[in-house]
């Protein structure tokens, strides 16, 4: 680098081209720059995203608040369905408007005769007793284990057998 130095006339010219100070003052200044450009742009996407959660969390709000108000709404059209549907209050608007029960005698029956019914004739069948369930193969092998130790323990080695 030296030799191209002595032999270049003009690499005296280009290195203090290189090292004026103008030109370091505005590299650090377009350094600064592009940083607070690259931070402003962040900050900014930060804001927008923050903004929009803020935003959906009080759509959140306002739709669970809606949603309580909706259940509670239903359920007392619930109650007020069930009251208007209980026999006693259909019984006394029959009254209010005139109707009366029936009496055996007033009632008639009609038979069709295509009608696919039978009447029943017998008693309805007895209940079965439902089977005894099977021993279960758990105990049973607990079982054989204590005969088998209880063989064991009683006739000890040696004893008959």
């Amino acid at each position: 680098m030296i030799d191209t130095m002595r032999t270049n006339p003009t690499a005296p010219l280009l290195r203090a081209f290189r090292e004026a100070p103008w030109r370091t003052q505005t590299q650090a200044v377009a350094v600064v720059s592009i940083s607070l450009l690259v931070i402003a742009i962040i900050g900014g996407f930060y804001l927008t995203v923050a903004s929009r959660a803020a935003t959906a969390g009080r759509d959140l709000q306002r739709l669970e608040v809606q949603k309580t108000q909706l259940v509670q709404s239903n359920g007392e059209l619930l109650a007020e369905l069930a009251a208007l549907r209980s026999v006693t209050r259909l019984a006394a608007r029959a009254q209010a408007l005139g109707y009366v029960a029936a009496q055996p005698e007033q009632i008639d029956y009609l038979r069709v005769a295509e009608y696919p019914w039978t009447a029943q004739t017998s008693a309805p069948p007895r209940a079965v007793t439902p089977p005894t369930a099977a021993p279960n193969a758990l105990a049973q092998v607990a079982n054989w284990l204590a005969q088998v130790l209880q063989g064991l323990v009683l006739g000890g080695p040696g004893q008959g057998g």
